[in-house]
């Protein structure tokens, strides 16, 4: 009946019938938008800042190993009697000595370590020291293997290694390899 004159129940005047629009909204509310717009800004600054951190760590890291690699000694060559050159300032491995190496169980936990003491007995820092542990059973049968590394070892200085057992059939450890980056 929309468009039709009709009397009104209320005052009896003639009046047409009229239909108005609902209001345009949209389905979704504009506090919504907003709340979305600002998180997707907010992701947005912590994503680019995370990348900057980043950045400025590998920047960092590069540094610190130029650094390093600077203060290395530089190992001088000489000649022998046989015409073949040879190293006389370069750190040899029987600087690195090991202790005995033992399993013991952290208290409260199911962890075992194979842990022991490395000796730097040269007159110079060692860097990128790795030992490498050879896990063994109770007939002596290799199991499985335990490594443990440090940075930096300072001249004539102790490093207390703990290994992690993870071999549960393990009961001992002996050594396979001491090494460090020249």
């Amino acid at each position: 009946m929309i468009g039709t004159m009709t009397s009104c129940p209320h005052c009896g005047q003639e009046t047409e019938l009229l239909l108005e629009l609902p209001p345009a909204e949209s389905r979704v509310p504009r506090k919504a938008i907003y709340w979305s717009i600002a998180a997707f800004i907010m992701l947005g600054l912590g994503l680019s800042g995370a990348l900057i951190a980043l950045r400025r760590a590998e920047k960092m890291v590069a540094r610190q190993k130029q650094h390093a690699a600077a203060l290395v000694p530089v190992p001088e060559a000489t000649n022998s009697f046989d015409g073949t050159e040879t190293s006389t300032n370069a750190p040899s491995q029987a600087d690195l000595s090991v202790s005995e190496i033992t399993l013991e169980k952290t208290a409260g936990s199911s962890l075992v370590y194979a842990v022991g003491t490395v000796k730097n007995s040269s007159n110079r820092q060692r860097f990128g020291v790795k030992i490498q542990l050879a896990l063994l059973d109770a007939t002596g049968q290799k199991v499985g293997s335990a490594t443990d590394y440090r940075q930096m070892l300072e001249p004539q200085s102790q490093w207390q290694f703990k290994a992690l057992v993870v071999d549960s059939k393990a009961v001992s450890a002996r050594l396979e390899s001491v090494r460090d980056d020249q």
